[in-house]
Formats: structure tokens, C-alpha cells, sequence
């Protein structure tokens, strides 16, 4: 008859503990990690003129994926937004412009971005300027 070694029950018990916490820090439930995103724009404060002349910022986006969707919540009546990507990335330009219509004063409103199946949100200063 021939023998096998026993392994130490401590020792593999330890082993497929460490073996468990491996797998689990690996996406154990087997869906793979996914980066969150964020978003910032720059500057901070958008100061928009009445007399509809477009306000430029920069919008960035971290995101794995290269597309994104981009809306706003809380934007005063008569102030428009447009958003363009760029060629590789979600980051890109903001134009902002206000009509007659849109009252003047200091707003907060918050930009929205929906991009690889993730949301992320940023509150900015909005400033319509009287003419």
C-alpha cells in the first residue's frame, strides 16, 4: 500500500484562506473591477453674460469609456449649454450662453455625466451677468 504525505490542517487552512481573500480581492464574484468616474470643470465659477455672447470652459471627465452623456440640473430659464468631446476622451469643451430672458444672479447648478454605466455629479457656480 502506498502512503501519501498529509499536508498540516493549520497550514491548509491558512492556505485557502488566504487563497479566499485573493480571489475575493480579484472580483471573486467574478465581475471585474470598474473604475469610478469623476468630473470637474475649470474654472469652478462660470460667469455668462445676458447678451448672449458664449462662455467656453473646459469639462473633464474620467471615465474608461470614451463617450459620455452630459446634463444639467438647476440651470436658470434662458441659458443654454452645449458640450463637445473630444476625438479620444470624454473631456472636452462647455459653451454656455444666456438670453435677455435669463434672470440675472448666482445659481448652483450641478452638472450630471453618465458614462461606462457609472454617474457622476459636480455643483458649480453659475453667474448670469446683467448688460
Amino acid at each position: 500500500m502506498r502512503m501519501l504525505p498529509i499536508a498540516c490542517p493549520r497550514r491548509t487552512a491558512l492556505a485557502l484562506a488566504l487563497l479566499g481573500t485573493m480571489i475575493a480581492g480579484c472580483g471573486g464574484s467574478g465581475s471585474p473591477f470598474v473604475a469610478p468616474i469623476s468630473v470637474s470643470l475649470s474654472p469652478s465659477t462660470v460667469v455668462v453674460p445676458q447678451d448672449g455672447a458664449p462662455t467656453h470652459i473646459q469639462i473633464y471627465i474620467k471615465s474608461t469609456s470614451e463617450t459620455a452623456l452630459v446634463t444639467f440640473t438647476g440651470l436658470p430659464g434662458g441659458v443654454q449649454t452645449t458640450y463637445a468631446a473630444t476625438d479620444t476622451n470624454p473631456s472636452g469643451s462647455l459653451t454656455f450662453m444666456a438670453t435677455a430672458k435669463a434672470a440675472a444672479g448666482t445659481y448652483m447648478p450641478i452638472v450630471n455625466v453618465n458614462s461606462a454605466g457609472q454617474t457622476a455629479t459636480a455643483k458649480f457656480t453659475l453667474i448670469v451677468s446683467g448688460g
